[in-house]
């Protein structure tokens, strides 16, 4: 990559506002799922991009991982995690909650969605194993009694 200049440095060292990004990411998203860009990638990914790099070289330079995940998946990108976000983002900005309580209110949000059951149905399997190997132990306990 090529040396960058002190307003691409600029750039990528301050946060845009939550509006901002999203307009950056809704025009991204409109231009990938347009007819000629979607056959660009199917026909030649790595033009594809290119051109997008190229582009949108703003969301890419700041914003990599977000720009790579949405230009791979343009249609299937969740655009509501992303606004759920920036809203929390905004509250920040407006001193109307701290990104302490933003990111406990995400983190459980999270939690609950992906991780609960799992951890619960762990649990749950624990417990049944425990049960298992108490039976089996009760079992030889018993047959060396009896036998």
């Amino acid at each position: 990559m090529d040396k960058l200049n002190d307003e691409s440095l600029v750039r990528m060292q301050t946060l845009e506002d939550a509006d901002t990004i999203k307009n950056n990411i809704s025009e991204l998203i409109n231009f990938c799922v347009k007819r000629e860009n979607m056959l660009l990638k199917r026909n030649n990914i790595d033009e594809y991009k290119r051109h997008m790099m190229t582009k949108f070289y703003y969301i890419h330079e700041k914003y990599p991982t977000l720009f790579f995940t949405i230009i791979e998946n343009p249609t299937t990108f969740p655009v509501s995690r992303l606004e759920e976000m920036l809203s929390l983002k905004k509250q920040i900005e407006n001193n109307s909650t701290t990104n302490e309580q933003a990111s406990i209110h995400l983190g459980q949000k999270y939690f609950n969605e992906f991780v609960k059951d799992t951890v619960k149905d762990l649990d749950n399997n624990l417990d049944k194993n425990k049960i298992k190997d108490l039976d089996k132990d009760v079992n030889k306990n018993l047959l060396k009694k009896y036998s």
